[in-house]
Protein backbone atom coordinates (compact mmCIF):
# COMPACT_ATOMS: atom_id res chain seq x y z
CA UNK A 1 0.00 0.00 0.00
CA UNK A 2 1.18 3.57 -1.06
CA UNK A 3 0.20 7.08 -1.15
CA UNK A 4 -1.51 6.51 -3.99
CA UNK A 5 -3.80 3.63 -3.61
CA UNK A 6 -5.27 4.63 0.15
CA UNK A 7 -8.26 2.39 1.04
CA UNK A 8 -9.75 4.64 3.65
CA UNK A 9 -9.24 8.48 4.12
CA UNK A 10 -10.79 10.14 6.65
CA UNK A 11 -11.23 14.49 6.25
CA UNK A 12 -11.11 16.62 9.14
CA UNK A 13 -12.79 20.05 8.62
CA UNK A 14 -15.48 21.05 11.27
CA UNK A 15 -16.86 24.04 10.17
CA UNK A 16 -18.47 26.81 9.30
CA UNK A 17 -21.03 25.49 6.54
CA UNK A 18 -19.64 27.93 3.54
CA UNK A 19 -16.24 26.34 4.55
CA UNK A 20 -17.10 22.83 4.56
CA UNK A 21 -18.78 23.22 1.13
CA UNK A 22 -15.98 24.66 -0.22
CA UNK A 23 -13.66 21.79 0.34
CA UNK A 24 -16.05 19.43 -1.92
CA UNK A 25 -14.55 20.06 -5.46
CA UNK A 26 -11.49 17.89 -3.03
CA UNK A 27 -13.84 15.66 -1.37
CA UNK A 28 -15.39 15.31 -5.11
CA UNK A 29 -11.46 14.83 -6.24
CA UNK A 30 -10.82 11.92 -3.87
CA UNK A 31 -14.25 10.06 -5.11
CA UNK A 32 -13.28 10.46 -8.80
CA UNK A 33 -9.56 9.29 -8.25
CA UNK A 34 -10.29 6.79 -5.44
CA UNK A 35 -13.75 5.19 -5.98
CA UNK A 36 -13.36 2.19 -3.98
CA UNK A 37 -12.27 3.97 -1.24
CA UNK A 38 -13.49 4.44 2.49
CA UNK A 39 -14.39 8.77 3.07
CA UNK A 40 -15.32 9.69 6.22
CA UNK A 41 -15.85 13.29 7.67
CA UNK A 42 -15.61 14.70 11.02
CA UNK A 43 -17.58 17.84 11.17
CA UNK A 44 -19.74 19.91 13.64
CA UNK A 45 -22.80 18.46 14.68
CA UNK A 46 -25.49 21.17 13.43
CA UNK A 47 -23.67 20.83 9.21
CA UNK A 48 -23.65 16.93 9.78
CA UNK A 49 -27.15 16.67 7.89
CA UNK A 50 -25.46 18.18 4.96
CA UNK A 51 -22.96 15.58 4.84
CA UNK A 52 -24.63 12.54 5.68
CA UNK A 53 -26.74 13.96 2.34
CA UNK A 54 -23.41 13.56 0.42
CA UNK A 55 -23.47 10.67 -1.96
CA UNK A 56 -19.64 10.44 -1.89
CA UNK A 57 -19.22 10.23 1.88
CA UNK A 58 -19.19 7.08 3.73
CA UNK A 59 -19.53 8.14 7.87
CA UNK A 60 -19.67 10.93 9.29
CA UNK A 61 -18.51 12.06 13.12
CA UNK A 62 -20.05 14.25 14.90
CA UNK A 63 -18.42 16.74 16.92
CA UNK A 64 -19.92 19.30 19.28
CA UNK A 65 -17.01 21.85 20.22
CA UNK A 66 -18.89 24.74 21.30
CA UNK A 67 -21.64 22.90 23.62
CA UNK A 68 -18.66 20.74 25.04
CA UNK A 69 -16.55 23.75 26.01
CA UNK A 70 -19.68 25.61 27.82
CA UNK A 71 -20.24 21.83 30.05
CA UNK A 72 -16.84 20.56 29.90
CA UNK A 73 -17.43 18.64 33.40
CA UNK A 74 -20.90 17.90 32.70
CA UNK A 75 -21.64 13.69 32.57
CA UNK A 76 -23.37 13.51 29.65
CA UNK A 77 -20.64 15.97 28.06
CA UNK A 78 -17.89 13.31 29.29
CA UNK A 79 -19.59 10.70 27.98
CA UNK A 80 -20.54 12.26 24.46
CA UNK A 81 -16.64 12.86 24.27
CA UNK A 82 -15.97 9.29 25.37
CA UNK A 83 -18.27 8.21 22.38
CA UNK A 84 -16.88 10.51 20.49
CA UNK A 85 -13.37 9.61 20.64
CA UNK A 86 -14.13 5.84 20.20
CA UNK A 87 -15.72 6.66 16.51
CA UNK A 88 -12.55 8.39 16.02
CA UNK A 89 -10.47 5.96 16.69
CA UNK A 90 -11.95 3.18 15.73
CA UNK A 91 -10.37 2.96 11.88
CA UNK A 92 -6.92 3.39 11.21
CA UNK A 93 -7.52 5.46 8.34
CA UNK A 94 -4.59 4.98 5.33
CA UNK A 95 -4.55 8.77 5.49
CA UNK A 96 -6.16 11.87 7.20
CA UNK A 97 -6.20 15.41 5.37
CA UNK A 98 -6.82 17.98 8.08
CA UNK A 99 -8.41 21.04 6.17
CA UNK A 100 -9.28 23.73 8.57
CA UNK A 101 -5.17 24.06 10.07
CA UNK A 102 -6.61 25.45 13.43
CA UNK A 103 -6.38 24.60 16.83
CA UNK A 104 -9.68 22.98 17.27
CA UNK A 105 -9.03 20.34 14.35
CA UNK A 106 -5.34 19.91 15.75
CA UNK A 107 -7.53 18.45 18.90
CA UNK A 108 -9.74 15.90 16.66
CA UNK A 109 -6.13 15.27 14.42
CA UNK A 110 -4.36 14.30 17.11
CA UNK A 111 -6.42 11.79 18.52
CA UNK A 112 -7.31 10.34 14.93
CA UNK A 113 -5.76 7.14 14.36
CA UNK A 114 -3.78 7.96 10.84
CA UNK A 115 -0.65 6.68 8.76
CA UNK A 116 -0.05 10.04 7.34
CA UNK A 117 -1.46 12.70 9.20
CA UNK A 118 -1.96 15.63 6.15
CA UNK A 119 -1.91 19.40 6.55
CA UNK A 120 -1.01 22.71 5.92
CA UNK A 121 2.99 24.22 5.60
CA UNK A 122 4.23 26.77 8.44
CA UNK A 123 2.81 29.16 5.07
CA UNK A 124 -0.44 27.95 5.17
CA UNK A 125 -1.63 26.76 7.94
CA UNK A 126 -3.78 29.20 9.68
CA UNK A 127 -3.12 28.61 13.29
CA UNK A 128 0.89 27.45 13.79
CA UNK A 129 -0.52 25.01 16.61
CA UNK A 130 -1.77 22.46 14.21
CA UNK A 131 1.95 22.12 12.43
CA UNK A 132 1.98 19.64 15.70
CA UNK A 133 -0.32 17.18 14.87
CA UNK A 134 0.80 16.45 11.29
CA UNK A 135 3.45 14.34 10.01
CA UNK A 136 3.00 15.81 6.26
CA UNK A 137 2.77 19.64 5.18
CA UNK A 138 2.36 21.28 2.30
CA UNK A 139 2.56 24.89 1.71
CA UNK A 140 0.16 26.61 -1.38
CA UNK A 141 0.25 29.64 -2.79
CA UNK A 142 -1.35 33.14 -0.71
CA UNK A 143 -3.96 34.49 -2.18
CA UNK A 144 -5.87 31.44 -4.62
CA UNK A 145 -9.29 30.96 -4.53
CA UNK A 146 -9.94 28.79 -1.02
CA UNK A 147 -11.08 25.76 -3.59
CA UNK A 148 -8.07 25.38 -5.03
CA UNK A 149 -6.42 25.27 -2.18
CA UNK A 150 -8.12 22.78 -0.10
CA UNK A 151 -7.59 20.48 -3.90
CA UNK A 152 -4.40 21.38 -3.94
CA UNK A 153 -3.43 19.87 -0.28
CA UNK A 154 -5.02 17.01 -1.48
CA UNK A 155 -3.05 16.73 -5.06
CA UNK A 156 0.40 17.87 -3.48
CA UNK A 157 -0.01 14.88 -1.32
CA UNK A 158 -0.57 12.28 -4.13
CA UNK A 159 1.82 14.33 -6.18
CA UNK A 160 -0.74 14.93 -8.80
CA UNK A 161 -0.08 17.84 -11.16
CA UNK A 162 -2.87 16.95 -13.44
CA UNK A 163 -6.18 19.63 -13.94
CA UNK A 164 -8.68 18.20 -12.46
CA UNK A 165 -12.31 20.48 -12.63
CA UNK A 166 -15.45 19.66 -10.17
CA UNK A 167 -18.63 18.53 -12.10
CA UNK A 168 -20.67 19.19 -8.77
CA UNK A 169 -23.16 16.74 -6.88
CA UNK A 170 -26.68 16.38 -6.31
CA UNK A 171 -27.30 15.83 -2.69
CA UNK A 172 -29.59 13.08 -1.31
CA UNK A 173 -33.44 14.58 -0.77
CA UNK A 174 -35.66 12.64 1.42
CA UNK A 175 -39.24 11.57 0.49
CA UNK A 176 -40.52 14.32 2.09
CA UNK A 177 -37.84 17.17 0.40
CA UNK A 178 -38.22 15.76 -2.84
CA UNK A 179 -42.78 16.33 -2.38
CA UNK A 180 -41.41 19.78 -1.24
CA UNK A 181 -39.20 20.04 -4.45
CA UNK A 182 -42.02 19.39 -6.59
CA UNK A 183 -44.76 21.87 -4.99
CA UNK A 184 -42.47 24.70 -5.63
CA UNK A 185 -41.45 24.34 -9.23
CA UNK A 186 -44.12 25.83 -11.38
CA UNK A 187 -45.59 23.64 -14.21
CA UNK A 188 -45.17 24.47 -17.55
CA UNK A 189 -42.99 28.30 -16.96
CA UNK A 190 -41.77 30.51 -19.31
CA UNK A 191 -40.11 32.78 -17.33
CA UNK A 192 -37.12 32.03 -15.96
CA UNK A 193 -36.58 31.16 -12.26
CA UNK A 194 -34.12 33.35 -10.58
CA UNK A 195 -33.09 33.10 -6.69
CA UNK A 196 -32.58 35.65 -4.79
CA UNK A 197 -30.37 34.84 -1.64
CA UNK A 198 -29.63 38.39 -0.03
CA UNK A 199 -28.52 36.77 3.13
CA UNK A 200 -25.36 36.72 5.12
CA UNK A 201 -24.10 36.25 8.60
CA UNK A 202 -21.97 39.37 8.28
CA UNK A 203 -23.51 42.74 8.07
CA UNK A 204 -21.12 44.29 5.48
CA UNK A 205 -21.44 41.68 3.33
CA UNK A 206 -24.83 42.26 2.57
CA UNK A 207 -26.15 44.95 0.17
CA UNK A 208 -28.37 47.94 0.77
CA UNK A 209 -32.20 47.00 0.83
CA UNK A 210 -32.98 50.01 -1.16
CA UNK A 211 -30.15 49.40 -3.73
CA UNK A 212 -31.47 45.36 -4.22
CA UNK A 213 -34.74 46.43 -5.07
CA UNK A 214 -34.55 48.95 -7.28
CA UNK A 215 -31.93 46.59 -9.53
CA UNK A 216 -34.59 43.90 -8.80
CA UNK A 217 -36.88 46.05 -10.11
CA UNK A 218 -34.63 46.77 -13.29
CA UNK A 219 -34.27 43.13 -13.81
CA UNK A 220 -38.02 42.47 -13.44
CA UNK A 221 -38.36 45.31 -16.31
CA UNK A 222 -35.73 43.59 -18.24
CA UNK A 223 -36.49 39.82 -18.00
CA UNK A 224 -40.05 39.00 -16.56
CA UNK A 225 -38.43 36.48 -14.08
CA UNK A 226 -39.96 34.22 -11.68
CA UNK A 227 -38.38 35.18 -7.99
CA UNK A 228 -37.28 33.09 -5.69
CA UNK A 229 -37.06 35.29 -2.21
CA UNK A 230 -35.04 32.77 0.34
CA UNK A 231 -34.61 33.60 3.97
CA UNK A 232 -33.49 31.89 7.12
CA UNK A 233 -33.86 33.99 10.00
CA UNK A 234 -36.58 36.26 11.53
CA UNK A 235 -34.92 39.64 10.01
CA UNK A 236 -34.48 38.13 6.77
CA UNK A 237 -38.13 36.75 6.43
CA UNK A 238 -39.35 40.66 6.95
CA UNK A 239 -37.05 41.46 3.82
CA UNK A 240 -38.16 38.92 1.75
CA UNK A 241 -41.72 39.68 2.48
CA UNK A 242 -41.21 43.20 1.92
CA UNK A 243 -39.87 42.12 -1.66
CA UNK A 244 -42.48 39.26 -2.47
CA UNK A 245 -45.12 42.11 -1.75
CA UNK A 246 -43.55 44.53 -4.01
CA UNK A 247 -43.16 41.90 -6.77
CA UNK A 248 -46.25 40.00 -6.37
CA UNK A 249 -47.39 37.74 -8.28
CA UNK A 250 -43.76 36.70 -10.30
CA UNK A 251 -42.34 35.93 -6.84
CA UNK A 252 -42.28 33.08 -4.11
CA UNK A 253 -41.40 33.26 -0.56
CA UNK A 254 -39.12 30.21 0.29
CA UNK A 255 -38.04 29.41 3.66
CA UNK A 256 -36.87 26.31 6.13
CA UNK A 257 -35.04 25.20 3.44
CA UNK A 258 -32.41 22.33 5.09
CA UNK A 259 -29.21 22.53 2.93
CA UNK A 260 -29.80 19.42 0.67
CA UNK A 261 -33.39 21.01 -0.06
CA UNK A 262 -31.63 24.28 -1.01
CA UNK A 263 -29.38 22.64 -3.54
CA UNK A 264 -31.54 20.89 -4.74
CA UNK A 265 -34.28 23.92 -5.63
CA UNK A 266 -30.79 25.75 -6.73
CA UNK A 267 -30.34 22.67 -9.80
CA UNK A 268 -34.35 23.78 -10.73
CA UNK A 269 -33.18 27.65 -11.16
CA UNK A 270 -32.21 29.20 -14.28
CA UNK A 271 -30.05 31.47 -11.99
CA UNK A 272 -29.01 32.50 -8.66
CA UNK A 273 -28.09 36.21 -7.12
CA UNK A 274 -26.26 36.18 -4.25
CA UNK A 275 -23.45 37.93 -1.92
CA UNK A 276 -20.30 36.31 -0.63
CA UNK A 277 -22.17 33.38 1.86
CA UNK A 278 -23.04 29.89 1.87
CA UNK A 279 -26.19 30.56 -0.78
CA UNK A 280 -22.90 31.46 -3.10
CA UNK A 281 -21.24 28.49 -2.12
CA UNK A 282 -24.10 25.92 -2.12
CA UNK A 283 -24.69 26.92 -5.23
CA UNK A 284 -20.95 26.42 -6.83
CA UNK A 285 -21.90 22.58 -6.05
CA UNK A 286 -24.79 22.99 -8.73
CA UNK A 287 -24.37 23.38 -12.59
CA UNK A 288 -26.68 26.51 -12.19
CA UNK A 289 -25.38 29.90 -12.73
CA UNK A 290 -24.57 32.56 -10.10
CA UNK A 291 -23.79 36.35 -10.01
CA UNK A 292 -22.41 37.27 -6.70
CA UNK A 293 -21.35 40.70 -5.14
CA UNK A 294 -18.71 41.25 -3.34
CA UNK A 295 -17.10 44.15 -1.29
CA UNK A 296 -15.22 43.42 2.13
CA UNK A 297 -13.97 39.44 0.80
CA UNK A 298 -11.49 39.35 -3.12
CA UNK A 299 -14.10 37.12 -5.96
CA UNK A 300 -10.73 35.71 -6.23
CA UNK A 301 -10.48 34.34 -3.11
CA UNK A 302 -13.94 33.06 -2.57
CA UNK A 303 -15.84 32.85 -5.90
CA UNK A 304 -16.77 29.12 -7.20
CA UNK A 305 -14.41 29.58 -9.72
CA UNK A 306 -16.46 28.32 -13.14
CA UNK A 307 -16.94 30.76 -15.64
CA UNK A 308 -20.56 30.80 -15.01
CA UNK A 309 -20.11 31.82 -11.37
CA UNK A 310 -19.75 35.52 -12.49
CA UNK A 311 -19.22 38.60 -9.85
CA UNK A 312 -19.00 42.52 -9.24
CA UNK A 313 -16.25 43.51 -6.87
CA UNK A 314 -16.88 46.58 -4.94
CA UNK A 315 -14.09 48.63 -4.19
CA UNK A 316 -13.29 50.00 -0.71
CA UNK A 317 -12.92 53.97 -0.40
CA UNK A 318 -10.70 54.19 2.41
CA UNK A 319 -8.00 52.27 0.09
CA UNK A 320 -7.50 49.54 2.38
CA UNK A 321 -5.55 46.39 0.61
CA UNK A 322 -5.99 43.08 1.33
CA UNK A 323 -5.36 39.41 -0.23
CA UNK A 324 -8.54 37.76 0.40
CA UNK A 325 -10.90 39.59 3.32
CA UNK A 326 -11.03 42.81 4.61
CA UNK A 327 -9.42 42.87 8.50
CA UNK A 328 -11.95 45.30 9.25
CA UNK A 329 -15.06 42.90 7.79
CA UNK A 330 -16.49 42.43 11.23
CA UNK A 331 -15.83 46.12 12.39
CA UNK A 332 -16.21 48.57 9.44
CA UNK A 333 -18.94 50.86 10.21
CA UNK A 334 -20.08 51.82 6.76
CA UNK A 335 -19.73 48.66 5.05
CA UNK A 336 -19.28 50.74 1.93
CA UNK A 337 -17.44 48.91 -0.39
CA UNK A 338 -20.63 46.80 -1.25
CA UNK A 339 -23.33 49.09 -0.06
CA UNK A 340 -22.35 52.15 -2.04
CA UNK A 341 -22.36 50.24 -5.44
CA UNK A 342 -24.47 51.78 -7.98
CA UNK A 343 -27.66 50.24 -9.30
CA UNK A 344 -26.37 50.68 -12.79
CA UNK A 345 -23.36 49.25 -12.08
CA UNK A 346 -25.25 46.17 -10.68
CA UNK A 347 -27.28 46.14 -13.59
CA UNK A 348 -24.86 46.44 -16.39
CA UNK A 349 -23.24 43.51 -14.41
CA UNK A 350 -26.57 41.63 -14.99
CA UNK A 351 -26.78 42.16 -18.14
CA UNK A 352 -23.66 40.87 -19.23
CA UNK A 353 -24.21 37.43 -16.94
CA UNK A 354 -27.41 37.12 -18.70
CA UNK A 355 -26.49 37.54 -22.20
CA UNK A 356 -23.60 34.97 -21.50
CA UNK A 357 -25.79 32.47 -20.19
CA UNK A 358 -28.74 32.96 -21.87
CA UNK A 359 -30.63 33.00 -18.60
CA UNK A 360 -34.12 32.78 -19.90
CA UNK A 361 -35.81 34.99 -23.19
Amino acid sequence: MNAGTPRSILIVKTSAIGDVIQTFDALEYLRTKFPDARIDWVVEQGIAPLLRAHPMIDHVIEIKSKAWRRSLFQKTTREELRHFSSQLKATTYDVLFDLQGNAKSAAVTSCAKAKAKVGFGWNSVREKCNLLVTNQRFNLPLGINIRLKYLGLVKKYFSDFESFEAKGVRLNLSEEEINRLGSLIPKNQGNPLLMVCFGSKWPNKRLDEGTLTSLLEKIAADSSPSFYFIFGDEEERRFAEKLANHFGDCSQLVGNLSLPLWQGLMWEMDGVIAVDSAALHLCGTTQTPSLSVFGPSLASAYKPMEERHAHIQGACPYEKTFSSRCPLLRTCSTGACIRNLPVDTLFEGYLCWKEAFMLGP
